[in-house]
């Protein structure tokens, strides 16, 4: 097993030794130092664990950084995170803070914006960041919900309409809610043959092309743009219908892309329900694949969860992912403390983290074990106490969020940083 990181001081890490280490070489490294978290804030945080676990072989994750460093000193390359999950990610204070944190680690390293899918044009809650109108009628479904019949695709949420007409138009913030630019988008879809989607008459086009057995069509337009604008147009009068499954929206640029995937509910088996789940994966070429899954799996009276079930169907999204990138690299968070319908603390976590651990041992993946770093079984009350979450003892509050997402950046930064440290003194 490799350990990735250093336990934390004060309010040091290795990361900034390694910078001051690079800088003393007479290398600028194009790097940001992300604030560190202070390690006595709360006393019942296992800050001295907050690490990245690599088990087994290495060498994916050597990949990995050298795309990184490419980046922070040559200005060149990409990198595409997926963090996949239930409402953690959908929420978006989670996913928000690690996007900037990780597009900050490197100086103008911000990607493209990357994934976007606007809930609430499917009737369910969506992240400040992501800006919404349409017109039309949209009936929504989710994939983590069984009885929800409908069309899926890779964000595990569709919203369906059968208008002749209808519209949407999106717009994306960064952490600093300022609106991302981009000039080709891949409007992930399903449709019938007698459905037509119109670009935005505003700009023109230079590139288009369809492919509607993958699930999605490509656009690309000048001038760039802050916000997408397309539209429904039936054309004729046959019965009809337009899946909306999300939009990816780029701009060609070089850096770290940080595509969030949450849909509330989801577990395991959610998004293999999709039959557009791999092809539309395989467009977003995730070289670093971040599971926030778990949570709903293990949401059953203490003593039912079936953990060899909850593993097989893992093993299908770890395929999936393999498939769209052989050299993708997986962190595993585990479940935080939960209560089970917030009356006990729920004892399936270990049986989660006993899955998670095996798995990153044998595809090579890391574990982010928040379960054990926030503070171990019941801890949920302290971060509650602390405002840290929130009263269904589930979910964490934006603060907590942000915290955790701070957290999870400092360790991925010392993995990066003892990378470059190894790199440059053998």
């Amino acid at each position: 097993m490799i350990i990735f990181g250093i336990s934390l001081g004060v309010v040091s890490s290795s990361w900034v030794l390694s910078t001051h280490y690079l800088r003393s070489l007479a290398i600028e490294p194009a790097v940001e130092e992300i604030p560190a978290v202070e390690a006595n804030e709360f006393s019942f945080i296992q800050y001295k664990l907050n690490k990245l676990q690599v088990r087994g072989e290495d060498s994916n994750w050597e990949k990995l950084f050298g795309k990184m460093e490419d980046i922070a000193f040559n200005g060149r390359g990409k990198v595409s995170l997926v963090h996949i999950g239930g409402s953690h990610v959908q929420g978006g204070a989670l996913t928000d803070r690690m996007r900037s944190n990780f597009t900050e680690m490197l100086y103008g390293a911000q990607g493209e914006r990357g994934f976007v899918y606007p809930f609430d044009i499917a009737g369910s809650n969506c992240p400040y960041s992501i800006k919404a109108t349409w017109t039309g009628k949209w009936d929504g479904a989710r994939s983590s919900v069984n009885s929800d019949q409908m069309l899926w695709g890779v964000s595990g949420i569709s919203a369906t309409t059968k208008d002749s007409a209808a519209s949407v138009s999106i717009k994306a913030l960064d952490y600093e809610k300022r609106a991302y630019k981009f000039n080709s988008v891949r409007i992930y879809n399903q449709r019938s043959d007698n459905i037509s989607i119109i670009p935005d008459p505003e700009v023109k086009v230079t590139r288009i092309k369809d492919f509607p057995a993958l699930g999605y069509m490509e656009i690309e337009f000048t001038p760039a743009k802050t916000e997408l604008n397309f539209s429904i147009l039936k054309n004729d009068s046959l019965e009809s219908y337009f899946t909306f499954q999300g939009v990816y929206l780029g701009n060609g640029a070089s850096g770290l892309t940080y595509n969030a995937i949450g849909v509330n509910g989801a577990s395991a088996m959610s998004y293999m329900r999709g039959e557009m789940f791999q092809p539309q994966l395989n467009t977003l070429k995730p070289d670093l694949a971040i599971f926030g899954i778990g949570i709903n799996d293990a949401n059953v009276p203490n003593g039912t969860f079936n953990a060899q079930l909850y593993n097989d169907r893992f093993e299908k999204m770890i395929k999936a992912f393999r498939e769209a990138n052989p050299d993708v690299c997986f962190v595993f968070i585990t479940n935080n403390d939960t209560y089970f319908h917030r009356k006990h603390p729920n004892k399936n976590v270990f049986e989660i983290q006993r899955v998670l651990y095996r798995l990153a041992e044998k595809y090579n993946g890391a574990v982010y074990d928040m379960f054990e770093i926030m503070g171990g079984l019941g801890s949920i009350r302290e971060w509650q106490k602390a405002e840290l979450a929130m009263d269904d003892k589930v979910h964490l509050s934006r603060k907590g969020y942000e915290l955790q997402a701070d957290m999870m950046t400092q360790a991925f930064q010392e993995a990066f940083g003892n990378y470059l440290s190894r790199k440059n003194n053998p």
